[in-house]
């Protein structure tokens, strides 16, 4: 008798596809690049083509279950894979151009960056905790070998190797806390959390306590953060567009719906005030060390825990509400930041040494394009109205407060206002400095224009208009199997 979760139905072969087209092309790079090495130019395009192959059988796909329940297609696996595929599609479309300059053009890294993508879908669509496991372990072993992409440069060694250690470390934590979940429910599925009886257990509040540290590591949530100042420094640009957005939305989709599974009538006090610990110390240590650093990549790193705390109000508010909150969040943060790190990519001429923000002074009149998206994202994560940061702590803080979380929206607020210091630094030495060099930046490809234009209108078109994605958001959170 075939064992069940061997047994493969009529539709699970056509849930898997958006996997399938992204392992295939992986490979297919791989290939290429030994066998066809002259054929390089075209792993973007290859690249890029199977994203979008992803992303179309993610929206078209109908809703259900497949592979025995395990995995799931849903309007928010849809939402889910459309933040992340636009941010792998931002990643690859940076990455040409940046890696031709480097003298890096080689097909793993397309390649690594479509299997770790894979690995955000395991993790968005899982039904069950090894499933959910498997995911985070591809996109981590992905994202080790990116991390440490140059050879040869000190800082790319030690990205990967810090990389490395602290997620072995939440991996542990994430599998030990999988472990005593199994061991007091019976099962791997996330269903099966759902017994009245597991909401009061003590073994399992410690079992979602390892998942809540094993996924901090993942989000970069303080004090599980150490790891991003130095991996994004040493990491190539567009890796850290793709790391810096993606897996984290992904990890929050996880322990929502783990949460939601287990305390379906509402969270208990001690796990909201747990969460709440965790998204206030993220804010304000990540805010307050950002202040004080002098390259720009250090400074997004930081600038990325203290969103990640934002958005973690929404988890300690709980409800669907707040997860269409953390998903309107996501996108804006995908064209925000994602975007910042593509206007990097294309400012600094020379990505193997370290990014001083003291490098930018005078490109908001020798590169104007760049320097001005560079700009706009920076007012969009500030939060400044009418951009799509501004749309997403609106309705993260707006949450907290239906809530009755006033304390928690009123310190978010007093952040976001401290986080326009820095950004403000920033924009000042692009247009109030003169430049340091001669030899300016680096001309823009047509692929960064692209990628810049689109950000730049993602930024205004989401600020101003931001009713079509909220909807989306609230229909994409009503699929939300579980919870209030």
């Amino acid at each position: 008798m075939t064992p069940s979760f061997l047994a493969l139905g009529p539709n699970d072969l056509a849930a898997a596809w958006p996997e399938i087209s992204l392992a295939v092309a992986g490979c297919l790079v791989i290939l290429l690049d030994a066998f066809a090495p002259s054929s390089r130019r075209s792993f973007a395009t290859l690249s890029l083509a199977a994203i979008a192959v992803s992303m179309w059988f993610l929206v078209t796909a109908p809703a259900g279950l497949s592979f025995s329940g395990r995995y799931e297609t849903s309007d928010l696996t849809a939402a889910a894979g459309l933040f992340a595929g636009a941010t792998a599609a931002i990643a690859i479309l940076t990455a040409r151009p940046y890696l031709e300059r480097v003298g890096q053009a080689k097909g793993e890294f397309y390649a690594l960056l479509l299997w770790g993508h894979l690995g955000v879908l395991l993790l968005t669509r899982g039904l069950d905790l090894l499933v959910v496991f498997i995911g985070l372990e591809t996109l981590s072993l992905s994202f080790y070998v990116l991390a440490a992409f140059f050879r040869g440069i000190g800082a790319s060694s030690e990205a990967g190797l810090k990389y490395f250690l602290t997620g072995a470390f939440g991996s542990a934590f994430t599998l030990y806390g999988i472990a005593l979940l199994f061991g007091k429910s019976g099962s791997v599925r996330i269903a099966a959390l759902s017994r009245p009886d597991l909401a009061a257990d003590p073994l399992v509040a410690f079992g979602l306590l390892l998942l809540l540290v094993g996924f901090g590591f993942k989000m970069s949530l303080a004090p599980f953060h150490a790891w991003a100042p130095d991996v994004y420094q040493g990491m190539p640009t567009p890796a850290v567009a793709y790391l810096s957005v993606a897996p984290k939305g992904a990890s929050l989709i996880v322990l929502y719906r783990v949460l939601t599974a287990v305390f379906q009538t509402g969270m208990p006090d001690r796990f909201r005030t747990a969460i709440a610990a965790l998204a206030i110390l993220s804010m304000s240590l990540g805010n307050v060390v950002a202040l004080a650093q002098r390259d720009i990549k250090r400074l997004l790193a930081y600038s990325g825990i203290a969103h990640m705390g934002y958005v973690t109000i929404a988890l300690a508010v709980f409800g669907r509400d707040a997860l269409a909150a953390v998903i309107v969040y996501f996108f804006a943060y995908v064209v925000s930041n994602a975007g910042a790190f593509a206007a990097v990519a294309a400012l600094y001429r020379d990505e193997t040494k370290p990014h001083p923000v003291g490098l930018l002074a005078g490109e908001g009149l020798r590169s104007p394009f760049a320097a001005g998206v560079l700009a706009l994202c920076l007012f969009s994560l500030a939060g400044i109205p009418a951009t799509a940061g501004f749309i997403g702590k609106f309705f993260v803080f707006k949450s907290a407060i239906e809530q009755g979380l006033y304390a928690l929206a009123v310190i978010g607020v007093v952040n976001s206002l401290v986080s326009i210091g820095y950004y403000l630094k920033v924009v000042y030495v692009l247009y109030m400095r003169d430049p340091v060099d001669e030899e300016g930046p680096p001309a823009l490809a047509a692929s960064d224009r692209l990628v810049l234009g689109l950000c730049a209108a993602g930024i205004l078109g989401l600020g101003v208009f931001p009713a079509g994605l909220w909807n989306l958001a609230r229909r994409a959170a009503a699929s939300l199997p579980f919870g209030p």
